[in-house]
């Protein structure tokens, strides 16, 4: 006890950093309960506090563990707003706030200031997505605009099974209450109201940042102008899909999304700019402290670029980075510093307690924390790389490269599921072309193109935009580029996630105890990837079950997205084609009524699951396969068949979401439902849209 307490003395000095970490540890237990806690949660859980005052104990990891825990919910409800519970349709009247394009490369709308007609579904949502017919892709949309089109309307995407990601829970701190599929054409609608000052600036800067993405698209055609709209304005809908395979594949799809990497690069790029070109004017260099005017046009910069680039939430993160990076520099504090870190953590959960459990928020801070934890330490021991020149370059961006990549390598693997094994070499390649190529040339361009002189200079950007593609594709080829691993438990991340900050926010030798940590989160991984072996989606049109050859499914073409996931969760390459060759679901003898190719069976354990997809089944036919130890999925069979099977029908499914089953001996055994938090709404009773 006493050389604990000698300890934490010793290490008094890095205390602040933990601050932040505990914070976002309450939040992160905010978002796993299983229920939405009640109001009085947490000063429920302060009278704990009373009892490590008089035991003499610190109060502050407690406190601000609870801080964090009351931030979230206090966020989750500030952002409330109503959500559709079932499908519907309307005559949808709103405001564009943003344009993008779907996964099949349909022109979507975000709207917001909505006006429902003929609706009878309750209050109107404050913002909905709608997807609109293909024949509108030649349009133009333009933010701010007023329109009108007839939609179907649906609640957010619910989980593809149970514990899987939950879009209704990014949706709900995003307010999109519902997601729309077009019936019809979009028109034009009168404004009735001018928006106000901010949000007018705000809707011409969306204009702008439009009208941007497609000049590059027009400068530099095919996937290079997709490339740059991406790093430049937030765009990524025009890059193919194979572009963005090859792109995840070599560890380098993290180029597409503006994160602190981009901002960094450009920011830096204009201090360096800046402070050299003040520094020519010598009377200018005696009178003024550069480096602060530099920071300050370093800082203008950024804001520039976050307002073109669309201010998405990994932006906004890297913008906080930057304001403390070179605020530090213009009150004359050490520019990059753990400290620094801390305090741009903690802005940022403070303003948005939910980025603690998105993978934007984990990757990028376990990068930046780990190279400047590493940094510091070789610094310390006088190790670190002083060579100037190419070789310093190569050396850096190796180490660097190596460094963040082994930071980023298990947050990235358990959210995709996927390990880019030439992900170093593919970066040590690309990030110098990025850095000393590509964002300096973006930022000319930016200066030119009000005097109507980039063409050149976007020449050059594509160049190198092209190279890095190259590179991209080439890393891609290698044999075995891409390994595929399962979905570990809970624990496993927050282990790992402990045993890295164990290692980089301590400075004497006990820091080493969060290597051991580390490894046991890793070795946890490999035994604890347990996968369900029934999963049923929400629609009842496609099912799984896991086999010695992998999981076999019902269908190759139903539910892509869901069945997707589901391979990739399992740690196998995401073929439906060969999933559904897969010994497993075959054709039920004995469908009287119902035609052969409606039935499908399959066996687990003792159990037998039945699908029968016929689109208006006879109750009589399908209550023949309504046995003891029986699964039967009817999504079209509105009431419940005669006979002691576990039923479920499109209804059903629609209020409970995917169900997931786990074989214990020869029993299968339903894994837990959907939680009830804020964020999930389910179909009150009403059947869904029929798939599209």
């Amino acid at each position: 006890m006493v050389r604990t307490a000698r300890w934490l003395e010793e290490e008094r000095v890095q205390w602040p950093l933990w601050l932040p970490v505990l914070f976002g540890a309450g939040s992160a237990v905010y978002f796993l309960l299983p229920l939405e806690p009640p109001g009085w949660a947490v000063p429920l859980a302060c009278l704990p506090c009373i009892g490590l005052r008089m035991a003499r104990l610190p109060l502050w990891p407690l406190l601000v563990l609870l801080a964090g825990f009351g931030a979230a919910q206090l966020r989750a409800h500030a952002v409330g707003a109503p959500v559709i519970g079932w499908f519907s349709e309307a005559t949808v009247e709103g405001r564009i706030l943003d344009v993008s394009d779907s996964r099949s490369g349909r022109p979507r709308l975000l709207l917001d200031d909505l006006v429902m007609h003929d609706w009878n579904g309750g209050p109107a949502p404050a913002r909905l997505r709608v997807t609109l017919m293909e024949a509108e892709a030649e349009r133009s949309f333009l933010p701010g605009s007023r329109v009108m089109v007839l939609t179907g309307l649906m609640p957010p995407g619910a989980p593809v099974e149970p514990g899987g990601f939950d879009f209704r829970r990014k949706a709900w701190f995003e307010r999109i209450g519902g997601i729309g599929l077009a019936r019809g054409r979009v028109v034009s609608a009168q404004d009735a109201a001018e928006p106000g000052v901010f949000r007018a600036l705000w809707l011409q800067v969306a204009r702008w940042r439009q009208q941007i993405g497609e000049g590059l698209r027009a400068a530099l055609p095919g996937e290079t102008g997709s490339f740059a709209a991406a790093i430049l304005v937030g765009e990524r809908d025009g890059i193919p899909e194979e572009t963005q395979a090859d792109l995840r594949a070599s560890n380098l799809a993290h180029l597409l999304a503006i994160s602190g990497l981009h901002m960094g690069l450009l920011t830096g790029f204009v201090f360096a700019i800046l402070r050299t070109g003040l520094a020519l004017v010598p009377r200018l260099a005696l009178v003024w402290q550069t480096r602060r005017l530099a920071a300050f046009g370093a800082i203008l910069a950024g804001t520039a670029y976050l307002g073109l680039s669309g201010a998405a939430v990994a932006t906004q993160r890297s913008f906080v980075m930057v304001l403390v990076v070179f605020g530090a520099v213009m009150i004359g504090r050490a520019p990059i510093s753990l400290r620094g870190l801390a305090l741009a953590a903690g802005v940022i959960l403070l303003l948005r307690p939910e980025s603690v459990v998105e993978i934007g928020f984990q990757m990028s801070f376990a990068a930046t924390v780990a190279l400047v934890a590493s940094y510091d330490a070789l610094r310390r021991l006088g190790r670190a790389p002083r060579t100037m020149g190419l070789v310093g370059v190569v050396c850096g961006t190796a180490l660097t490269s190596l460094v963040a990549g082994l930071a980023t390598a298990p947050f990235a693997a358990a959210a995709f599921n996927q390990v880019a094994r030439y992900g170093l070499l593919a970066n040590v390649l690309a990030m110098p072309v990025m850095a000393f190529w590509v964002m300096p040339l973006a930022v000319l361009a930016a200066a030119l193109a009000p005097l109507g002189l980039a063409g050149p200079v976007l020449t050059a950007l594509g160049a190198g935009i092209d190279v890095i593609l190259l590179i991209a594709h080439r890393v891609a080829g290698l044999d075995g580029a891409l390994r595929y691993v399962g979905e570990p438990a809970t624990g496993v991340i927050m282990l790992i996630a402990l045993g890295g900050l164990w290692l980089s926010l301590w400075r004497g030798r006990v820091r080493l105890l969060g290597a051991p940590v580390l490894l046991a989160g890793l070795g946890w991984w490999q035994l604890s990837v347990d996968r369900p072996e029934l999963i049923i989606s929400d629609s009842g049109r496609q099912a799984g079950i896991a086999g010695p050859e992998g999981r076999a499914l019902l269908s190759a073409k139903r539910e892509s997205f869901a069945t997707t996931e589901w391979l990739r969760s399992d740690g196998e390459a995401p073929d439906p084609v060969a999933a559904a060759a897969r010994p497993g679901f075959s054709p039920r003898e004995g469908s009287g009524a119902l035609a052969p190719r409606y039935v499908a069976g399959a066996h687990l354990g003792a159990w037998e699951v039945i699908v029968v997809t016929a689109p208006k089944p006879d109750r009589a036919a399908v209550s023949a396969f309504c046995g003891p130890h029986t699964i039967l999925v009817s999504p079209a069979l509105s009431a419940p068949p005669e006979g002691p099977c576990l039923f479920y029908n499109k209804a059903r499914l629609a209020r409970s979401g995917a169900v997931a089953f786990d074989l214990v001996g020869e029993d299968l055994r339903p894994r837990a439902p959907g939680r009830a938090r804020l964020w999930t709404h389910p179909a009150a009773g009403r059947e869904a849209e029929p798939d599209q």
